[in-house]
């Protein structure tokens, strides 16, 4: 009479012991870029630079320091062949995080990226340039980014502070 019952403890615990192991596996990324370059609009430029770990089992890109993309979003991205492509739709005006990183990061230097709607970037896995559109709510041309990136080993980042 006891045969269900291990059968059934054991399948849960099997189960639980796969949930696990896919959750850890699941958070893990793969790919870690170090990209720096420089964005340029309207006749001006500026630096910039883009850190992004990318995750292979679903196609999720982090934003880990940037001056060119907020740090923290997560990019959906299409790996091809030839490049890793991704978009970036900002919020709608008057959202405040909106407000606060336009106004304290672009907006100073170059008041035309108040218009910015979308960022389109790709890097090319060959060479690992990247290049980006920045465009406005009418997908007109506002700006672009380009820059260099390279595969960082993750053990050779520094230590969080905190």
């Amino acid at each position: 009479m006891h045969t269900p019952f291990t059968l059934r403890g054991l399948a849960t615990a099997l189960l639980v012991w796969g949930a696990c192991v896919g959750a850890a596996s699941a958070a893990e990324y793969n790919l870690y870029l170090k990209c720096e370059g420089q964005l340029t609009a309207a006749g001006k430029s500026r630096a910039s630079q883009l850190e992004l770990a990318l995750r292979d089992s679903n196609n999720m890109a982090l934003i880990q320091r940037s001056n060119v993309l907020p740090v923290g979003e997560r990019l959906h991205y299409t790996p091809t062949p030839v490049a890793y492509t991704m978009l970036y739709k900002l919020r709608q005006p008057g959202t405040r995080f909106y407000q606060d990183w336009l106004r304290g990061q672009w907006v100073i230097w170059q008041p035309n990226l108040k218009r910015l709607a979308t960022i389109r970037l790709a890097i090319d896995r060959q060479d690992g340039s990247l290049e980006g559109q920045l465009l406005d709510f009418n997908d007109e041309l506002i700006g672009t980014v380009r820059m260099d990136c390279d595969v960082v080993d993750p053990d050779e980042l520094p230590p969080p502070k905190f």
